[in-house]
C-alpha cells in the first residue's frame, strides 16, 4: 500500500450529484429535536421514515439496514474504492475483537515464560492458539458491524481453525499479534489495545496512499480525540504513563509522546496545551473529568468537532469529500438515533435526553 493512488476530481461528477440529492434526507435540527423529543419508539421511526431509512419490524433493524446500504451506495459511486475500504476495516477489526474475545477462554493456559517472542507479521512460524470451541459465529451475529471487508462467519472460522488459508493476511497476522500479547499478560485490554492501533496504521496506511487533504485531516481530528480521551481518562483511573503509551494511537496531528508527557502535568498545563488547538472545547473537562456525565459529554464534544470538520465539504463542488461528509454525517446521524433510543427506553426526561443530541451536518437547514 505505498503506491500513491491520483485521487481525479472531475471523476466524481456524477457521484457527486447523486450525494446531493440525498443530502436532503438528512435530519436537519428540526428533526433532531422531534427525535429527542419523542416519547414512544413509533414517533422515533416517523422521524426516521421522514428521513429515508427503511421501514422495519424494529428501529434497530432499520439502523442496521441503513448503515449497510449507505456503504453499499459509497462502494457503488466511489471511483477510489480505497476511501471507503479505510472506513469499513475499523468494522473488521471489531469483529475481530469480538472472536477473540469469545475464544480466548477456550484457549489453552500457559506461563508468560512459555510465550514465544512475537515473530515478524506473516512469519509461518507464528499462529493463534489451538482453540478447543465448538462454537459458531451465529451465537455472535447481533455483535458483528456491516459491512466488513471480511465476511464475519469466515473469519470466525479462520480464527477458531486457525485457517490463515481463509482470510487475508493482514488480519490473520493482526490476530496473531495481539493473542500474543494477551497471552503474555491474560489481559483482555491488550486485545482492544493492539487492534485499536492496528486499525489506526492501516487507516494511515490508506490516507497516505490517497493523499486527499480532506479525509487525512478527518482521520487526524478523530484519532486526536481518541487520544485526548485516553489522557483524561488515565489520569482519573490513575492507570500511569506506562498504560497510556501503550494506548495512544498514531496518526493524529497531536504528537502521542506530547499527550503522554501530560499525564503527570498539572491541568493548567493541559488548558495552555489546548488552548490554541481545535480541541479547546474540551478545556471544560479538563479538572472535572470522572464525574458523573463527563465521559457522555466528552463524548457530545467529540463528535461535534468531527461534525464540525466535515461541514467545510458543503462548499466542494464535487470530490471525494462529498461523498465522505454524507457517508460520516450518516454514520453519526444513526448515533443519535441510538442515543434517543436508550434515552427513551431509560425514561430520561426530554430536556435532558436533548443535552445529549449531536449537531446536524445540516445546521444551515
Amino acid at each position: 500500500m505505498n503506491n500513491r493512488q491520483t485521487v481525479k476530481i472531475d471523476r466524481y461528477n456524477y457521484a457527486s450529484g447523486r450525494i446531493r440529492a440525498l443530502e436532503v434526507q438528512l435530519m436537519d435540527a428540526g428533526q433532531t429535536n422531534r427525535l429527542y423529543e419523542a416519547r414512544t419508539v413509533e414517533d422515533i421511526g416517523r422521524v426516521m421514515a421522514d428521513c429515508g431509512y427503511p421501514s422495519a419490524a424494529d428501529p434497530e433493524t432499520a439502523l442496521t439496514r441503513e448503515m449497510v446500504s449507505v456503504y453499499q451506495l459509497m462502494q457503488n459511486l466511489f471511483p477510489d474504492q480505497d476511501f471507503v475500504d479505510a472506513l469499513i476495516q475499523f468494522h473488521d477489526f471489531h469483529n475481530l475483537k469480538v472472536i477473540l474475545k469469545s475464544l480466548i477462554p477456550a484457549w489453552p493456559r500457559q506461563t508468560a515464560a512459555a510465550v514465544q517472542p512475537i515473530p515478524p507479521a506473516g512469519a509461518q512460524e507464528a499462529d493463534l492458539p489451538e482453540s478447543s470451541s465448538l462454537a459458531s459465529a451465529a451465537a455472535l451475529e447481533s455483535l458483528f458491524l456491516k459491512p466488513a471487508l471480511v465476511d464475519s462467519n469466515l473469519l470466525f472460522q479462520a480464527v477458531r481453525d486457525r485457517r490463515r488459508d481463509l482470510v487475508p493476511a493482514w488480519i490473520y497476522d493482526e490476530a496473531v499479534q495481539v493473542s500474543r500479547r494477551y497471552l503474555a499478560t491474560y489481559d483482555v485490554s491488550e486485545i482492544d489495545m493492539g487492534l485499536d492501533q492496528a486499525a489506526s496504521r492501516k487507516a494511515v496506511e490508506y490516507a497516505q496512499r490517497l493523499q486527499f487533504p480532506f479525509f487525512t485531516q478527518y482521520l487526524a481530528r478523530r484519532f486526536d480525540l481518541i487520544n485526548l480521551g485516553l489522557l483524561l481518562r488515565t489520569r482519573f483511573l490513575h492507570s500511569g504513563t506506562t498504560t497510556l503509551r501503550q494506548q495512544l494511537l498514531t496518526g493524529g496531528t497531536l504528537p502521542a509522546g506530547q499527550i503522554a508527557d501530560l499525564y503527570d502535568a498539572p491541568a493548567s498545563q493541559i488548558l495552555a496545551f489546548l488552548q490554541d488547538k481545535p480541541y479547546a472545547v474540551l478545556s471544560q473537562l479538563v479538572e472535572s473529568f470522572g464525574a458523573p456525565g463527563t465521559a457522555a459529554r466528552f463524548g457530545l464534544l467529540a463528535d461535534n468537532l468531527l461534525i464540525d470538520l466535515i461541514r467545510s465539504a458543503r462548499w466542494a463542488l464535487r470530490g471525494p469529500d462529498v461523498l465522505l461528509a454524507y457517508l460520516i454525517a450518516r454514520e453519526m446521524e444513526i448515533k443519535n438515533i441510538r442515543i434517543a433510543l436508550t434515552c427513551l427506553r431509560n425514561g430520561l426526561p426530554a430536556a435532558q435526553a436533548r443535552e445529549l443530541a449531536r449537531d446536524s451536518y445540516l445546521n444551515w437547514r
